[in-house]
């Protein structure tokens, strides 16, 4: 071809120009995407670099709020509760409180200088050069982490000084993070800036852990030569050093070889830093050989203390979870401070109340004698948040901080958190009134493709009133009004306004609506719970100690509950609303057999599935309280079981009632009484409406006027309305329902009515055929 005939090809395809073209995109792209990824992660590692910065930053302030010096103290704690006449202002003592552990304090002029030497040589040989931190020893600690091929028993060491490991041991910190690891290295760099290395030393050598429950060098001299410690030679000062690496593995009593192995290792460390010579290395290396070890058992350990009641053990936990929070320590050292801080604890328990309380839950007017092992707890407060007593068992009490079924056991509450979960925030938001109208009707697909609750007596009842409902404990209905509110608010609101802590997110359904909990509540919780109804809505966080002094009589910050301020968990007219409601549950519905004649009381039963938990929770002008009856395993309740929490409950508020004067639950001005009609739950008209009852209203929120016409009114309060006071003719229903067949206790002769049956997420089936109750009289009795 010719070279002037080369332009006929001039728009053949170019195959390599275009993989060349196209090699060039694809790199282009890879690269682009590789600069990408690169400037993602710098800029990601720059985010967490700042925020880690940040984060670290924000410890650098972290001490330990205590006073290194307090230590040394080895006092007998008092508690004190009110005198005579229950007078706070004049307290006499109660108790003391001293402990078993085996420790004695000894200043550094006793602690013999081969014994601080053998320490500092083995645990920290940079002590008197560092800042609190050995960063040499940190940095190598981090290595050794990789180093697979290390003999743990070569005589290396951790990373922690001796001023961080005195840190761990006041705080009793010994979680494995870096938030611990970094918090505690600022709180030694702290903590030297305070003290001398002299006095942290010192601290160190008498709090430190040496094996069989000693705690310093003088109870581990003690123990193990039978001698104090300013006795000991190199050798013996060297053996007890060599334990704190692992107090059990070291232990000269039961691993004497591995101690031996230890001990050297310190006498060699001791040698090598110049802290002893040729020949007392020698001669201690000598008697290491052939060491003795005595065994001898501490002479200071104190007697085991006297058997507290109930409320103690509820009043010293509460005491030891303040002192951990306000030091920062943990669950052993703040016990250790209950035992040996001279701390004197000013308890808010009642003792006339808390001895009315055990007397019955051990007495004939308590648990029937045919079920000797049917369980209980008892918590009762006032509207103070003051807790009066605590029962947190049956029986006889035989030892002291033990399982407390008022206080530590989490069971189903079953209908007793109605109020709470559903009604209570219901008619704060405005959402109901005391008679409004509910639909009892099942809910569609309520559990395995069935439709449910059930409620009680098999029936749905359709159309009902809030106050019926409410006294008839009708499940369905609670379902329904749970719904209309959202779970979502009473489970707010129990956790935020009302202090539970025993709730899960779990629980955010509306099964939670009849106590369908994951784990329960507390009878605890529940009690302070149902205080809104009888106080004006306000919410105390329940206390069993005034406040807590040191030895020097300062009070504690953080330990005083003279002053504690109430929230405001639904409106003052709300609560009063409320308290109507659950008066009529005493007065005409389930909780009657637990009413005190002569007495405003107000309360609710709970009863959960198959009957294996029975609750009741009330209040009266001077405490609420709240019972729970069940079993350590849970098991079904007989029906002469379930009544047992009504029985105790009335049987103890009588008890402590008979002696006081009377007086009035505190009721909000602006709710009124007023006849309403019970088929349409408007407010009655004269003339016209046919079933009336005396319903309670917010002045702000009345219902509409009933447009129903019938015959005769049935009952005869007065016309209009009236403000809210005790004669005020109140029911909610029409009569008192009619007096039940009782049965009897087997071998008791008491006689208590059979509880309602089962009222849980778990229910009975619900009955093939549903009634509609509509304009019925109000006051028939749930069978």
């Amino acid at each position: 071809m010719r070279k002037t005939d080369i332009s006929k090809y001039a728009g053949a395809p170019n195959v390599k120009g275009d993989v060349i073209s196209t090699g060039k995109s694809v790199f282009r792209m890879v690269l682009k995407a590789l600069l990408t990824a690169v400037a993602i992660a710098a800029i990601t590692g720059v985010i967490v670099l700042v925020s880690f910065t940040v984060f670290v930053f924000g410890l650098k302030n972290s001490t330990i709020d205590f006073d290194l010096h307090k230590l040394q103290l080895n006092y007998t704690s008092f508690i004190y509760v009110n005198g005579p006449g229950d007078n706070s202002a004049a307290p006499v003592k109660y108790a003391s409180l001293s402990g078993t552990e085996n420790r004695i304090w000894v200043d550094q002029d006793k602690i013999p200088q081969a014994m601080q030497d053998a320490i500092v040589a083995i645990e920290d040989k940079r002590f008197r050069e560092h800042k609190g931190v050995d960063w040499y020893r940190t940095f190598g600690a981090a290595v050794n982490l990789f180093n697979f091929t290390k003999d743990d028993n070569d005589g290396t060491y951790g990373g922690s000084s001796i001023t961080q490991q005195l840190v761990k041991n006041i705080t009793g910190d010994k979680e494995v993070s870096l938030t611990r690891k970094i918090t505690e290295i600022f709180r030694a760099i702290n903590l030297e800036k305070k003290y001398s290395k002299d006095e942290i030393l010192t601290a160190y050598l008498n709090v430190v852990n040496f094996g069989s429950g000693c705690n310093g060098v003088q109870t581990a001299a003690n123990l193990y030569f039978g001698k104090n410690i300013q006795d000991c030679d190199i050798a013996q000062c060297a053996a007890i050093a060599g334990i704190t690496q692992n107090p059990t593995a070291y232990n000269p009593l039961t691993h004497p070889a591995a101690n031996k192995k230890r001990q050297q290792i310190v006498l060699g460390e001791m040698h090598t830093q110049g802290k002893i010579t040729d020949a007392e290395y020698k001669t201690a290396m000598a008697e290491s050989e052939h060491m003795v070890f005595a065994g001898k058992k501490a002479e200071n350990v104190v007697d085991e203390n006297s058997v507290w009641n109930w409320y103690i053990d509820a009043m010293f936990e509460d005491v030891k979870e303040g002192l951990m929070d306000v030091y920062g320590i943990s669950d052993e050292k703040a016990v250790d401070m209950l035992y040996h801080g001279g701390l004197n604890i000013y308890s808010a328990m009642d003792a006339d109340f808390q001895s009315d309380a055990e007397k019955v839950f051990n007495g004939s007017s308590g648990f029937p004698s045919s079920y000797p092992n049917l369980q209980g707890g008892f918590f009762a407060m006032d509207y103070s948040g003051r807790v009066r007593a605590i029962v947190g068992g049956r029986g006889k009490k035989t030892s002291n901080r033990i399982w407390n079924f008022a206080t530590d056991s989490k069971r189903q509450p079953g209908s007793s958190i109605k109020p709470l979960a559903e009604y209570g925030p219901a008619v704060d938001l405005g959402r109901i009134t005391y008679s409004s109208i509910l639909k009892d009707e099942p809910q569609e697909n309520w559990k395995n493709g069935k439709s449910g609750p059930a409620n009680a007596d098999r029936v749905y009842h359709g159309d009902v009133t809030v106050a019926y409902a409410l006294a008839q404990s009708l499940n369905a209905a609670a379902v329904q009004l749970c719904k209309t509110i959202t779970p979502n608010v009473g489970y707010n609101f129990m956790k935020n306004k009302l202090g539970f802590t025993s709730l899960e997110p779990t629980d955010n359904t509306l099964a939670m609506a009849i106590g369908g909990l994951k784990y329960g509540v507390t009878v605890r919780e529940m009690t302070a719970g149902y205080q809104i109804f009888g106080n004006e809505g306000k919410y105390y966080k329940p206390y069993t100690f005034y406040y807590v002094t040191d030895h020097d009589g300062n009070v504690i910050d953080g330990l005083d509950n003279r002053q504690e301020i109430p929230k405001q968990a639904i409106s003052s007219s709300a609560a009063t609303i409320m308290y109507r409601l659950l008066n009529n549950v005493m007065t005409h519905g389930l909780g009657i057999n637990a009413n005190i004649s002569g007495w405003e009381t107000f309360g609710k039963t709970g009863t959960t599935n198959d009957n294996k938990d029975s609750w009741f929770v009330g209040g009266t002008p001077y405490a609420v309280a709240g019972v729970w009856t069940g079993y350590k395993m849970p098991k079904t309740l007989s029906r002469y079981e379930t009544p047992v929490a009504k029985k105790l409950w009335k049987n103890i508020m009588k008890e402590y009632l008979k002696d006081k004067e009377k007086k009035e639950i505190p009721k909000d001005p602006d709710v009124i009484s007023a006849l309403y009609c019970t088929e349409s739950g408007d407010l009655a008209n004269p003339g016209v409406t046919q079933n009336t009852a005396v319903g309670w209203y917010d002045r702000d929120n009345l219902p509409p006027t009933c447009t129903m016409e019938g015959g005769t009114t049935e009952s005869s309060p007065p016309e209009g309305t009236e403000s809210g006071s005790a004669s005020s003719p109140e029911s909610g229903a029409e009569s008192e329902p009619p007096a039940s067949s009782e049965p009897e206790f087997p071998g008791t002769g008491s006689q208590v009515p059979e509880e309602s049956g089962p009222q849980s997420e778990d229910s009975l089936p619900p009955a093939e055929s549903d009634r509609d109750h509509r304009g019925q009289n109000e006051s028939q009795t749930a069978q």
